[in-house]
């Protein structure tokens, strides 16, 4: 008896932790550009994207057009691919290189502001640049 008890209390929790977890939805990126920020956005206090702390740096925007495939919003979009600068040197060293909120679904315009080390020389190359999000919030905002 016990362990009917057990596999049907296990079966329960495994359904509503299945029901609970959010679907991937993958979203292609294109008409991707990237250009300096407008002068009032290069000296925010920032995050480095890098894994040097305290580093002078300066901001770029990415931007280009989402293809969300699903039929509604894809939620807590992860952006990852690799960035280098005019000599091919990494001018971001991790794959994500940032987040966006929310893409409808559809085809719509997306921006991103990343930031780079000073030394990083432009023009930036964008390189494999791909988007993943939830169909549900996945994750606490900060």
């Amino acid at each position: 008896m016990r362990w009917i008890t057990f596999a049907a209390c296990a079966s329960v929790l495994l359904t509503a932790m299945g029901s609970l977890s959010a679907g991937t939805i993958e979203v292609a990126l294109k008409d991707l550009q990237v250009n300096p920020c407008p002068a009032s956005n290069q000296n925010k206090p920032v995050i480095s994207t890098n894994d040097q702390s305290n580093q002078p740096s300066q901001c770029f925007k990415i931007t280009g057009t989402a293809v969300n495939p699903a039929d509604g919003p894809a939620k807590d979009v992860d952006i990852f691919g690799r960035i280098t600068d005019a000599n091919g040197t990494p001018a971001v060293t991790r794959r994500r290189v940032g987040s966006v909120e929310q893409i409808p679904s559809g085809t719509s315009p997306f921006s991103l502001e990343i930031f780079v080390p000073q030394s990083a020389k432009p023009p930036l190359k964008l390189e494999n640049i791909r988007a993943s999000g939830f169909s549900n919030e996945s994750r606490p905002r900060r």
